[in-house]
C-alpha cells in the first residue's frame, strides 16, 4: 500500500456539497469523487471460500484464496476482513502474513492449515467445516448509507474520546459505497487503537490505488473498490500511520 502526502481534494465548496448525497449524519461531509482508472480490471473472483475452525472451537475463521496472490480471512468476532499476502515456508507449504509482518496461517503443501492468534502463538490446526460465499465487499444503499454513518459517528465520539468527520464521495454506486463505509469503519477502528490521535476529519476519496495519509488534524484515505478489500487501508495500516510507525509514500 502507498500514502501520499497532501492529497488535492478540491470542490468542497457549498454548492458542491449541496449537490452531494446530503447525508444527515452531523459531521459527515461530501467530497468530489476522483475518476476512475478504466485500465484497471477487478482482483477478487466469487469462486468460493471456507470456513474452518479449530479442534476445540474456540477460533473460527473463513479463508478465501479465490483473489490470486492476495488471500482474505475473517474471524468470526472480528468486523474486519483481513487481506494476507502468502510467502513460501519450508517443504514448499505458504505461510501467510498479515501487512506488519505477524503470521496468521500456514498451510502445507497439502492443504492443511495451522492458525496463529494471539491467544494461540504456537499455532493449532484448523479443520475445513464446509464451503461459504466468498468474501467481498457488501453493497449499501443510500438509506443504509445515512444510518451506517450516524452510527459511526457516535461510536467514533465514544471509542476516541472527540468528534471526527468524515467526508465521502459525492456519488457512489451501491458497489462503491460498500467499500468506502469499511474504509470508514477500518478508519475508526485503526484511530481508536492508536495511543493517542488528534485527527478531526477523514476524507475518504475513490482512486485507482489504496493511499493512506496523515496531514495534521486530517486523515486522507483513498480506496480502490474494483480490488475488493485489498483495495482500502486495513485497521492496522491507520493505527500505524496515525501513531508515526510509518512514513513515507510507500509501505
Amino acid at each position: 500500500m502507498s500514502e501520499s502526502h497532501g492529497p488535492s481534494l478540491g470542490g468542497r465548496s457549498a454548492a458542491a456539497l449541496a449537490a452531494a448525497l446530503a447525508l444527515s449524519a452531523p459531521g459527515v461531509a461530501l467530497a468530489q469523487r476522483q475518476p476512475q482508472d478504466p485500465a484497471v480490471r477487478p482482483l477478487y473472483q466469487e469462486t468460493g471460500a471456507t470456513r474452518y475452525s479449530t479442534p476445540d472451537g474456540a477460533v473460527r475463521f473463513v479463508f478465501d484464496r479465490s483473489g490470486g496472490r492476495a488471500a482474505l480471512v475473517r474471524f468470526e468476532g472480528d468486523p474486519e476482513v483481513h487481506v494476507l499476502r502468502p510467502v513460501m515456508g519450508a517443504g514448499g507449504g505458504e505461510i501467510y502474513r498479515t501487512e506488519d509482518g505477524a503470521v496468521e496461517l500456514r498451510v502445507t503443501p497439502h492443504g492443511g492449515i495451522t492458525v496463529f492468534t494471539r491467544a494461540i502463538r504456537t499455532g493449532a490446526p484448523a479443520s475445513e467445516e464446509g464451503r461459504v460465499a466468498p468474501l467481498t465487499p457488501e453493497q449499501v444503499a443510500f438509506a443504509e448509507m445515512q444510518a451506517r454513518f450516524q452510527q459511526l459517528q457516535a461510536q467514533s465520539r465514544r471509542r476516541i474520546g472527540q468528534t471526527v468527520m468524515f467526508t465521502v464521495p459525492a456519488r457512489m454506486t451501491a458497489q462503491e459505497a460498500g467499500i468506502v463505509i469499511d474504509a470508514a469503519e477500518r478508519a475508526a477502528q485503526g484511530l481508536s487503537a492508536a495511543p493517542m490521535t488528534n485527527v478531526q476529519q477523514v476524507i475518504i476519496s475513490i482512486g485507482p490505488t489504496p493511499r493512506v495519509v496523515l496531514n495534521g488534524d486530517r486523515l486522507f484515505i483513498q480506496v480502490a473498490p474494483q480490488m475488493g478489500f485489498a483495495g482500502r487501508p486495513s485497521s492496522i495500516a491507520i493505527r500505524n500511520v496515525v501513531s508515526g510507525e510509518v512514513q513515507g509514500p510507500e509501505q
